[in-house]
């Protein structure tokens, strides 16, 4: 198949990048994060009113720009360290959110309940970013995603082992195959193996971990609240990070999107971060609102087409084509996340 001219790639990925701009809504939250949040609300809305064509579409448009706003981190990644782009969304997010949030608790209709564990979240949720984001520019997208991917497994696991839910035997089998489906797509012990694909299946250990503090101890929290309080938590690691970067400047080239020095913007990157920050509310916007029209565990399946599109974008912009131990491990951890969310429905 014939490869695609670096220029026509890059001037796709300004008109799309710019269509971001234009369609996108500030309707919602932030960030894939309020996922698991929304799910205790979707079981009211299965017992009558479903709108499962609506509910597919968006979470269907939802990972779509998921996938669109991964890829074009690992586009920008040569351009600007991870911590300028957390710093430059934060800006945008933590005004927007603040006001609706005082607003909120002067009309006392938003109440803090514990800052600890809100805390404790918002940690493991930005070590799970820092560590799927510093993977992308070692390691090809689809690889990133099929681990990143593994979240409902551990989520499954944490919450049998920490919390008081109970793994049923398809649940346990559904874990072993899901992590069957991992070494099968990482191939450790070969030459090719490198620990930089270790960074998204270490992601999706904080994320699981950060879900089960949310359904055991932030479960009455307002979403408001936690969004906030995640993007608080990016705007003080972008400046911690940027201290850092300027301390261990020597060491940049061993991980530069983490430690190299902040560099001046142009429009390209100002408009990349500014619909980087609207595609958050945007996706969380429309996955919030799949999980209110929808049974969750039909929304849940219909979330895996993001390692379609990541492989999809991998090929168009990066030449990246999956190998075949790759789809194979992909439809393991696909059947394994299907078994899982079969299990926690029944």
């Amino acid at each position: 198949m014939k490869a695609i001219p670096f220029a026509q790639r890059r001037k796709l990925m300004q008109v799309l990048l710019t269509s971001l701009f234009q369609t996108a809504r500030l309707e919602g939250l932030t960030s894939r994060t309020l996922k698991m949040d929304c799910e205790r609300t979707a079981d009211a809305s299965t017992l009558k009113g479903d709108r499962i064509a609506a509910g597919i579409g968006l979470i269907l448009s939802a990972v779509f720009l998921l996938s669109l706003a991964d890829a074009s981190v690992k586009y920008f990644s040569h351009r600007m360290p991870i911590w300028q782009l957390f710093l430059g969304a934060s800006f945008i997010l933590v005004p927007i959110l603040g006001t609706w949030l005082v607003n909120g608790i002067k009309s006392e209709t938003i109440a803090i309940g514990s800052v600890r564990w809100i805390t404790a979240r918002s940690l493991l949720l930005l070590l799970m970013w820092v560590a799927y984001y510093a993977a992308l520019p070692l390691i090809p997208l689809s690889v990133a995603a099929v681990a990143i991917y593994t979240t409902p497994l551990f989520i499954a696991l944490f919450a049998a082992c920490f919390g008081t839910e109970r793994l049923t035997f398809l649940g346990w089998l559904a874990v072993c195959l899901g992590f069957v489906g991992v070494t099968t797509v990482l191939q450790p012990g070969k030459g090719s193996f490198t620990a930089a694909v270790l960074l998204p299946v270490l992601g999706a250990v904080f994320y699981g971990m950060a879900m089960v503090v949310t359904r055991q101890h932030c479960r009455e929290e307002h979403p408001l609240v936690l969004a906030f309080a995640l993007n608080v938590a990016f705007l003080i690691a972008a400046c911690a990070g940027g201290i850092v970067s300027v301390l261990c400047e020597d060491f940049s080239a061993q991980a530069p999107f983490l430690l190299s020095a902040w560099q001046p913007l142009g429009w390209r990157e100002a408009g990349f971060i500014t619909c980087y920050a609207i595609a958050l509310v945007t996706i969380n916007t429309a996955t919030a609102r799949a999980y209110q029209l929808a049974p969750a565990a039909l929304v849940g399946t219909f979330d895996y087409a993001y390692l379609i599109f990541a492989c999809f974008w991998g090929y168009w912009f990066f030449n990246e084509v999956p190998s075949a131990s790759t789809w194979v491990g992909m439809l393991m951890i696909l059947l394994a996340g299907l078994m899982v969310s079969r299990n926690s429905a029944s």
